[in-house]
Formats: C-alpha cells, sequence, structure tokens
C-alpha cells in the first residue's frame, strides 16, 4: 500500500539506482556516472530511508540487490520511459521535432559499421543528437525491450511481435591466433587445426561465444576454455599474450592488434552471423528509425565483400 513514501522518490533516485543494478558494483557506478563511490552509496542508502526498505545487501566484498531492489528496477525501466514517451508525445504535438535517438549496439559494430552509419546518418539529418550505448549482444536486445534504446544493432534477432526486426547483412568469423604461430602464415585454417588447443572465450551467455562454440561443434569437437572475459578486446589481448586461440567477428578486423593474427575460417557449411537491426513497431521517434534503417540497409549491402586479413 503507498502510504506516501512513493512521493518521496524522484526520477533521479529511480536513474541511480538502474545504473547500479546494472554492475552492482559502487566504484564501477560512480565511474560510469562521473561520481564519488561516496555519492553513490549515499544515493542507494537516502533510497532506501525514502522507502523504508532494503534493496541492497553487503556480502563480505560484494554488494548486491535484494529481490525488493530487482522489482523496483524492472518498474523504474517503465516509469522512465513513460516520461520519455510522454515528453516525446508534447514536444511533436508542439511542432517540435525530436531530436534525441537511442541506439545500442554490440561492442565489435562499433568499430567501423555503426560509425560509419551514424555519420551518414547526421549528414542527412543534423537536428539529430544520438546517444549510444554498447554491450554484449544479448544485453543490446534486453536494453531495446526494457525501452533504453529506439534502436538496436546486434548479432541475436528478437522474437518479440512488437519489434520489427531487419537483418542487414552476415558476416564470417575468424581465427584469432598470436603473432608468430605456426598458423599465423595460411590465408584460411580449419577449426580442427586447433582443436587441440586452449581457447580464450567471452563470458557464458554472449552471442561471441555462442558463435564460437556452434563453429567448433561443426568442425567436430568442443573446445577447451580457459579463460574467459566480457569483452572482446580483452580476449584478444589475452590471445596475445600466448593463453590461448578464440573465434572473433571479422567485424573486429576494423581495428589491429599488434598481437594476434586473425585468419578467416574454412570450414564446411560455415555461414558466419548475421547482424539484425530491430526497433519497436510503435516507436515515438518512427521517421528517424526509418532514416537509420534505410541507411543502414545501404550500408549492410556493401558489407558483401571479400574478407579482409588483418595482423
Amino acid at each position: 500500500m503507498d502510504d506516501g513514501r512513493a512521493g518521496k522518490v524522484t526520477f533521479a533516485d529511480l536513474e541511480l539506482l538502474l545504473s547500479f543494478a546494472d554492475t552492482e558494483h559502487f566504484g564501477q557506478t560512480a565511474a560510469e556516472l562521473g561520481v564519488s563511490v561516496a555519492t553513490v552509496q549515499r544515493g542507494i542508502r537516502a533510497l532506501e530511508r525514502k522507502l523504508e526498505i532494503r534493496l541492497v545487501e553487503q556480502d563480505g566484498r560484494r554488494v548486491r540487490m535484494l529481490p525488493a531492489g530487482h522489482v523496483l528496477v524492472r518498474e523504474a525501466h517503465a516509469v522512465l520511459r513513460a516520461r520519455s514517451d510522454a515528453v516525446g508525445a508534447a514536444l511533436a504535438d508542439a511542432g517540435e521535432p525530436q531530436r534525441l535517438l537511442r541506439i545500442a549496439h554490440t561492442y565489435s559494430l562499433g568499430l567501423g559499421f555503426v560509425p560509419c552509419v551514424l555519420a551518414d546518418l547526421l549528414a542527412e539529418r543534423p537536428e539529430l543528437r544520438l546517444r549510444c550505448t554498447q554491450s554484449p549482444a544479448t544485453g543490446v536486445v534486453e536494453t531495446l525491450l526494457r525501452g533504453d534504446a529506439d534502436a538496436a544493432f546486434s548479432s541475436v534477432a528478437p522474437t518479440e511481435s512488437d519489434l520489427v526486426v531487419e537483418p542487414l547483412f552476415t558476416e564470417s568469423l575468424l581465427l584469432a591466433v598470436p603473432v608468430g604461430d605456426d598458423l599465423a602464415g595460411r590465408e584460411r585454417v580449419s577449426l580442427r587445426a586447433v582443436s587441440e588447443r586452449p581457447f580464450v572465450a567471452m563470458e557464458p551467455g554472449s552471442s561471441s561465444r555462442t558463435h564460437m562454440v556452434n563453429a567448433c561443434a561443426r568442425a567436430g569437437f568442443v573446445p577447451r576454455i580457459t579463460v574467459e572475459g566480457n569483452d572482446l578486446f580483452v580476449v584478444e589481448s589475452m590471445v596475445g599474450a600466448g593463453i590461448g586461440v578464440s573465434v572473433v567477428p571479422e567485424g573486429m578486423n576494423d581495428h589491429q592488434h599488434p598481437r594476434i593474427t586473425r585468419i578467416p575460417i574454412d570450414d564446411p557449411s560455415f555461414s558466419g552471423r548475421t547482424i539484425f537491426l530491430a526497433w519497436h513497431r510503435s516507436s515515438t521517434v518512427a521517421d528517424s528509425v526509418q532514416t537509420l534503417a534505410r541507411i543502414a540497409r545501404a550500408h549492410g549491402k556493401r558489407m558483401s565483400r571479400p574478407l579482409r586479413r588483418a595482423q
């Protein structure tokens, strides 16, 4: 029952809680928001005092959300989205164009593809202001479903009926090995050549790991994963240090790593991964999203090119 406590909670309180919920770490939240750790801690405790319930708990050195905190986070997403929709509708009714477009994308697509698409978008629609967020593919989809993004570029295709999902292009996967490796001089390689090697992989649940495991399965083996990470750049650095090999998307060729070589994979029935653009059918920024989709579609067609080999 609401006994007046809800009236004490501000949008700023909810936004702080959502930022903390992404990491459940005071230090990382502080760095993300550009404030001190003490400010984040005081903000969470102040919200708990307003509600007179516990939202987080300390377990040794770890801080984690309690069930009540998770419930508030889930509902806060809806509240903040409703605020954004209300402001957008009022501005549109007043004849003011919607200027903010929120775009979520995976880390690897942020190297080349997405920046090129957005450059063309801004050239055509200079009145737009873009806000980009990066995360693994599944996180990108979750960001879109929560309403925290207007459009999302991902290698995971959401299936919700209220979303429009459009395939843009298919990119190959590459085997990453240390510079000087026996395989580094090859033009193409079968994954069977590394079936006995240790692998470095993204964390469970990431699409990059799923694509890697599936590619190895098609080659007839299960990869022996010795190190996991949550960032493809860190994964490649681990490979460069000689810890193991890995499988990365072709988009990583948009930057060079001094200690690794990426080699096109040559295996039967190997098709790579497909990149999708998704958005809400009832988007309040439909005109901007349609322009984005048209430009992304054109760039996607140009992505059908011979594989580039990078070191």
